[in-house]
């Protein structure tokens, strides 16, 4: 059921009495789990837990770290392990399953393995910060899968709280996008346009060999690696403005999230944070649910609309009840 528009005062006003998690927040909650998943399952021990090149193989463990999964007990012989177990929860959680019971485990297991490992790719502190936020918001869902329909607002102890999560979730997006941008505009590189053709050519980011062929004609001439640049920079402070929007607008900018980290994804290789960002785009335009019990622009929607279809009874019968009077008046003339 979608929810009439409402000026921003009233939103924030009635907004927590009829949240409940939508598709938005199902989709967004699937694809964060099956990027960490494919993370998991790709990326070899020597990889995921090198000290960059320095030190013996093994997670991070200091400080908090230690409570992660990859830190509870002796590593030696347990790693093959703790990976499987990380690997079917994910999942699990990835498939929907029994929201309000998988949310704290996702985040649990976003802590560990984003504090254990040493390959950080930019989205690990996102990714911890979004599930604990989704966690916030999932605890009252009472759904079997995340992916049928709410039957209603979430219960009153946890609107309040899932909104705010909620709007969390959109603010970090902002934030994020208007840290890029704004780097990006305070380095002369960026502001001349050629940024792209350095980070395009760089043996250790640059485009895969198979693209060479349709990038480097781009990449050879000024004017489109000018565009190509600062289309990323507009890109960047559109989606962070779009979240600031109604849910319309949010939803509008999700196309455009696809296509800035599917690109980083295609040329550079960020797999799994160019889904993580797309994962917590999608998430973040997700508009609340409307419910017919709580919010009070719905019922007066309603109540206009009942009266508009109630009006042409009424006009009949007004009409009828002044045919009898006029008919009653020319009776006593005539008498």
């Amino acid at each position: 059921m979608r929810c009439a528009p409402a000026p921003l005062r009233r939103r924030l006003a009635t907004g927590p009495a009829g949240f409940a998690p939508g598709p938005g927040i199902a989709a967004g909650r699937t694809l964060l789990a099956l990027a960490q998943l494919l993370t998991l399952l790709c990326t070899p021990d020597a990889a995921l837990f090198a000290h960059g090149g320095y030190g013996p193989l093994a997670p991070y463990c200091g400080g908090s770290r230690a409570l992660g999964l990859w830190c509870l007990g002796p590593a030696d012989g347990t790693m093959t392990a703790r990976r499987a177990v990380a690997a079917l929860a994910l999942a699990v959680i990835a498939s929907g399953y029994r929201p309000r019971w998988t949310c704290l485990p996702h985040w649990y297991l976003t802590f560990s393995l984003t504090t254990a490992t040493g390959l950080a790719d930019g989205g690990d502190m996102a990714a911890r910060i979004a599930t604990l936020l989704l966690a916030v918001i999932l605890l009252g869902d009472p759904r079997r899968w995340h992916w049928r329909r709410a039957p209603g607002a979430l219960p009153p102890q946890w609107r309040g709280a899932g909104y705010a999560a909620h709007l969390l979730l959109r603010v970090q997006v902002v934030l994020i996008y208007l840290h890029a941008s704004s780097s990006k505009l305070l380095d002369p590189v960026w502001r001349q346009g050629t940024a792209m053709y350095y980070t395009l050519h760089s043996h250790y980011w640059g485009a895969p060999a198979a693209l060479r062929p349709w990038i480097d004609p781009v990449l050879d001439h000024g004017w489109s690696v000018r565009l190509l640049g600062w289309s990323v920079i507009v890109l960047e402070l559109a989606l962070a403005a779009a979240m600031l929007l109604p849910a319309p607008a949010r939803r509008a900018a999700v196309p455009g999230a696809v296509a800035l980290h599917g690109g980083i994804i295609a040329l550079m290789g960020l797999f799994g944070f160019g889904l993580t960002m797309i994962a917590l785009v999608v998430a973040a335009a997700a508009g609340r649910r409307c419910t017919t019990d709580v919010t009070g622009r719905h019922t007066e929607h309603r109540s206009r609309a009942a009266r508009a279809a109630a009006r042409p009874t009424l006009d009949r019968s007004s009409e009828h009840m002044r045919t009898q009077g006029e008919t009653a008046a020319w009776t006593r003339q005539g008498s």
